[in-house]
């Protein structure tokens, strides 16, 4: 990173993320982490392109894991960010997304769509 700053080069994150995660997942969450906690960051894009190769290759705790990093600042901006770690949990470990509730870390997601999927799955009381 010191010498990309140098030099002013501009990696590409997204094709370096397909490159490693099959081979170490926790590498590329250890990666997309560093990403994201630069002090300018990438683009939200860039964040939405990380999110959708770690789906691509199934690997939802290790999106979870980066997420919840990117999202800790909690702003606005990134409230389709903190839908999709919700509604990705809702559908395949809901014991997780009760937990991410429970952080009380996230209040920009889209409220009315993660309710209608809590019910869906029996979580009544969070959906209301």
């Amino acid at each position: 990173m010191p010498y990309c700053e140098q030099t002013g080069h501009v990696p590409d994150f997204v094709k370096i993320m397909r490159q490693i995660l099959p081979i170490n997942p926790q590498a590329a969450v250890g990666l997309a982490k560093m990403v994201t906690n630069r002090d300018n960051g990438p683009p939200k894009a860039q964040a939405d392109q990380i999110v959708n190769v770690f789906l691509e290759y199934n690997k939802i705790q290790e999106c979870t894991a980066f997420l919840l990093e990117a999202l800790k600042s909690n702003r606005a901006d990134e409230g389709h960010l903190q839908t999709k770690v919700l509604e990705i949990n809702l559908m395949s470990a809901p014991n997780v997304a009760e937990g991410i509730f429970k952080l009380n870390i996230l209040s920009h997601y889209d409220r009315e769509k993660i309710a209608r999927m809590c019910e869906q799955i029996g979580l009544y009381g969070r959906a209301l």
